[in-house]
């Protein structure tokens, strides 16, 4: 396993830490769910940039990658719509595309295509964080909760569209 796959591993292997934190009932639990979920998604960017300036790019990564930032989105929004008021239908609208994307990715890797983050993809992905982090923090929630979701929920649904057009032409080229 080269360094930046076991970047991926590492913070798939701090969700679980994330969830006890999250969890917690104190303000102390919840501040260490975010610095934990802080640290897992700036690692993200690391992983992916360690391994284009290495040459050690494989189709592993591609593959753990993203399912990495789906595994940390999925335990987030759980902890969101159990312990901070989330409303449930927007999670389910960010779980749905994430895992119409994963599908799409899975089944274009296992035709000999190729499906990789998109830049709209990767700004949905750091809004996410963004919006996921600023619900995590243990305060009321105001408008900045509300407006951030909504910047959220349009950058899922537009990087969405832009994965299944993607596939689409992959397909045509792939099939």
């Amino acid at each position: 396993m080269n360094l930046p796959n076991g970047i991926t591993v590492g913070r798939i292997a701090l969700i679980p830490v994330f969830l006890l934190l999250a969890l917690g009932h104190s303000t102390i639990a919840a501040l260490a769910a975010f610095a934990v979920f802080v640290i897992a998604s700036a690692t993200d960017s690391l992983d992916g940039r360690l391994a284009r300036q290495r040459g050690q790019t494989t189709r592993t990564g591609s593959f753990l990658d993203p399912l990495a930032d789906k595994l940390l989105l999925a335990s987030a929004l759980v902890v969101l719509v159990a312990h901070r008021g989330f409303p449930l239908w927007a999670a389910l609208v960010i779980a749905a595309r994430e895992v119409a994307v994963q599908v799409l990715r899975t089944q274009i890797v296992r035709s000999g295509g190729d499906l990789p983050a998109s830049p709209a993809g990767k700004m949905k992905t750091f809004l996410q964080g963004i919006m996921v982090g600023w619900w995590l923090l243990p305060w009321e929630r105001n408008a900045g909760h509300w407006v951030l979701l909504g910047v959220v929920l349009v950058a899922t649904l537009w990087s969405g569209g832009e994965y299944l057009f993607r596939a689409q032409m992959v397909r045509k080229v792939v099939g």
